[in-house]
């Protein structure tokens, strides 16, 4: 059994390494173009759904609460500083994080992920991108205000940016 697992998992790592050739030879058709955009999709799906979840993670370690929906109810028992103080340092924190990793400190949005398709030939900031999801994660998390909508679509957008010489695109 051992043996023709083997040579089974070599064939078929021979025929994705021709089939690799033939794709960087020739380029996308349409049904291979169709399979990753399809994959960039779930690839995006499954990014929005691990942002989600971490808020809610972070916010249960952070308050001290197993059920972040009630949270607004448990947060009347807590003492009033570690109200002011949780989100006075995720502001301290995500600060730093965008002065440390943007050039201009501030975080980027959709609008500049349109902006970099747009006038940028598909271009985004990585490092920018990335530094401002995760502030946006820091201050959801901590008490803040922000949408969820931006640090969704960045890692997302960079992922495609860095990954897109691989498709020829």
């Amino acid at each position: 059994m051992k043996p023709y697992l083997s040579t089974q998992m070599s064939n078929a790592f021979i025929a994705f390494q021709e089939g690799w050739k033939v794709l960087r030879r020739e380029g996308l058709g349409q049904i291979q173009f169709w399979f990753i955009a399809l994959a960039i999709r779930i690839f995006a799906g499954f990014t929005a759904l691990f942002f989600c979840k971490g808020i809610d993670a972070l916010q249960s370690f952070l308050y001290g609460t197993d059920d972040v929906q009630t949270l607004h109810s448990f947060a009347e028992s807590l003492p009033w500083y570690w109200i002011l103080i949780i989100p006075a340092i995720g502001g301290l924190l995500v600060g730093r994080i965008l002065h440390k990793f943007t050039l201009d400190a501030r975080a980027r949005s959709v609008a500049d992920v349109i902006e970099g398709a747009a006038m940028k030939e598909g271009r985004v900031e990585t490092r920018a991108g990335l530094a401002s999801a995760f502030a946006s994660f820091i201050t959801l998390s901590s008490g803040g205000s922000a949408g969820r909508e931006g640090p969704r679509c960045s890692p997302c957008c960079c992922h495609f940016h860095k990954s897109q010489p691989l498709y020829s695109c």
